[in-house]
């Protein structure tokens, strides 16, 4: 164990020069893109924090980085540990914690924990974690942060460690997701301009629609990387691809199919075949609230089949759900169908990017998704929790007609993806302008702001550019 510690820690003989060498890191520096996330910002000393994502995102690459700002601010090298526990039992964390052979620290120096995808740990990991900060004086005081890609057993794991275990730490839960558009866009083109993030609350605003307006000089830009980003999405290496102008990364396709495959789907007993079409069908039913009962009399499957993958999916935060609205409450309506979106277009993509005689998905589809993640990931930044599925919901108005995003954080705004380039817009805006609330059309390139009451028209990368991370 000794020699594995030493092996993923390389500051401890070398706290200047190991980052050029890391195996994670060099692929990094290579792209030339300088993005780094900034996830693992401001941890607090002595807290148990938790970030969590899909495989493939880059968790391990944040987790160096902030080996990296900790080094620089000057933490000694041997106070931090990292484990890259991936196939780990769940008694080794309390051996490597207790008894691997680890250089000294000074006298009252704590040590800064980094337990690298902890969910693959096989055995009750979560219950040795709360044994060892209940019981190890030494790592009770040190900041410990666990990152891993299941939401169920981190979710778990949360419930074992609540209270003084995770300490007073500030957003102790993190997620790390792919990267959203105003970074995605200002990395292939730095000469856009840098604005401040808009709040969801105010996006029917006078001072936002000032903004919405001042990014027109930049119109054919914006719509341009927009469309890039709705090929490539924001998975790194994928970012990287688009920005040296090569083709979406065959190899990093098959990595993310087997992240669904392999991994998300490890326990189904389908067929790669059957459980592509599957995913497929899940796909491209994006845009609607999802029938899983058409899908598996389509397939030839049971519906509970269906829930039980479409719960896999979730659980390895490959999808989200976007419920409908229980009116009046901010609640998900029981027995109602979920929308589900990809966290990326390039999983939505996987199949037709495998095989290119299934299912592309729609630009139009694709917009209203990143448009869903991107309310999502601005909510996050403020506070709430990306587990948290009673925050975004969909809905529909008296005449049936559905209306894609719906907030009490959007503050009274309802937002549509309809992703037209016409003078046209206004009928598409029929829907949310005979419903109760005040409407914002996320159109190709259509920007339009003058209604009071009725609908605005905003570019889609406008309004990601302006709330997305």
């Amino acid at each position: 164990m000794a020699t594995e510690l030493a092996r993923t820690n390389p500051w401890w003989r070398d706290s200047v020069g190991w980052a050029a060498l890391d195996i994670d890191l060099r692929p990094v520096a290579a792209t030339g893109l300088g993005y780094r996330s900034e996830c693992l910002d401001n941890l607090t000393p002595g807290a148990l924090h938790i970030l969590r994502g899909p495989r493939r995102v880059g968790k391990t690459v944040a987790v160096k980085q902030a080996v990296q700002s900790l080094l620089a601010a000057g933490t000694p090298p041997h106070a931090i540990v990292r484990v890259a526990a991936d196939g780990w039992s769940a008694n080794d964390l309390r051996t490597v914690v207790q008894n691997a052979s680890l250089p000294p620290v000074a006298p009252g120096q704590t040590r800064w924990w980094f337990l690298d995808e902890i969910t693959a740990v096989t055995g009750d990991w979560a219950t040795q974690v709360k044994w060892l900060r209940d019981n190890d004086p030494d790592f009770a005081a040190a900041t410990v942060v666990l990152t891993g890609s299941s939401a169920g057993k981190l979710t778990s794991a949360a419930g074992v460690l609540a209270g003084r275990r995770r300490g007073r730490g500030v957003d102790a839960d993190r997620t790390l997701l792919p990267m959203g558009f105003a970074s995605f866009a200002r990395l292939l083109e730095p000469r856009l301009p840098d604005v401040e993030r808009v709040e969801l609350a105010h996006l029917r605003s006078g001072a936002t629609a000032a903004k919405y307006h001042a990014l027109l000089p930049w119109i054919a830009d914006l719509v341009r990387l927009w469309e890039v980003y709705l090929r490539y999405g924001g998975f790194p290496a994928s970012v990287a691809a688009a920005a040296a102008g090569r083709p979406e990364p065959q190899e990093f396709i098959e990595d993310l199919f087997d992240v669904i495959f392999r991994d998300a789907f490890a326990a189904s007993q389908l067929s790669t075949s059957v459980t592509s079409a599957l995913f497929e069908r899940v796909m491209e039913s994006m845009a609607s609230p999802l029938n899983m009962n058409n899908i598996a009399r389509d397939l030839t499957l049971s519906s509970e089949t269906v829930r039980r993958h479409v719960s896999y999916l979730r659980d390895a935060y490959l999808v989200w759900p976007c419920p409908h609205w229980d009116e009046p409450r901010w609640t998900a309506k029981e027995r109602a169908q979920d929308k589900l979106y990809a966290v990326d277009p390039l999983i939505a993509r996987v199949p037709h990017l495998r095989n290119a005689s299934r299912h592309d998905i729609d630009p139009s589809v694709l917009t209203e998704m990143q448009l869903g993640m991107a309310i999502q990931r601005a909510a996050h930044l403020s506070g709430a929790r990306w587990s948290d599925d009673e925050f975004l919901f969909h809905t529909r108005t008296a005449t049936r007609k559905e209306i894609d995003f719906i907030s009490e954080k959007l503050a009274g705004v309802a937002i549509e993806g309809k992703y037209t380039d016409t003078g046209r817009w206004t009928g598409e805006a029929a829907t949310v302008d005979a419903s109760r609330w005040d409407g914002i059309l996320a159109t190709r390139g259509v920007l339009d702001t003058k209604s009071r009451t009725g609908a605005w028209a905003v570019p889609a990368s406008f309004l990601a550019y302006l709330i997305d991370g």
